[in-house]
C-alpha cells in the first residue's frame, strides 16, 4: 500500500467578485498530485462558497513532512537538533 505524502501547492483563487493571488498551502495525506488538487479544490469550495469559480495551480511539489522538517522550518536552516533527532528516530524504529 502506498504511503500518503504532503504536497506544497502555490495557487491562485478566482472568484466572481475578487481574485486572490500568491496563495500557498501544504496539503497532507495525499496519494498523488491529482488527489492533492482535488483536496485543495474541496477546501476552496468550502472557504469561498458561492463566489468561488476556479483555482489555478501555479506550482506543486511533493514534500516529505516529518519531525526534522518541522525543526528546519522553525529555525530556518538545519538545526543543531538534526543529528539528535535522527538518532532518536532510528532507535525508535528498531
Amino acid at each position: 500500500m502506498e504511503t500518503p505524502k504532503s504536497f506544497r501547492i502555490k495557487y491562485e483563487v478566482h472568484c466572481r467578485l475578487e481574485n486572490f493571488f500568491g496563495k500557498e498551502i501544504v496539503v497532507k495525506k495525499c496519494y498523488s498530485e491529482l488527489h492533492a488538487k482535488v483536496k485543495l479544490n474541496d477546501f476552496c469550495v468550502k472557504k469561498y462558497g458561492k463566489e468561488f469559480d476556479f483555482i489555478k495551480v501555479v506550482s506543486i511539489k511533493c514534500e516529505i513532512e516529518n519531525l526534522l522538517n518541522a525543526f528546519d522550518n522553525i529555525f530556518g536552516e538545519k538545526s543543531i537538533f538534526d543529528n539528535a533527532f535522527t538518532d532518536l528516530l532510528k532507535t525508535y524504529k528498531k
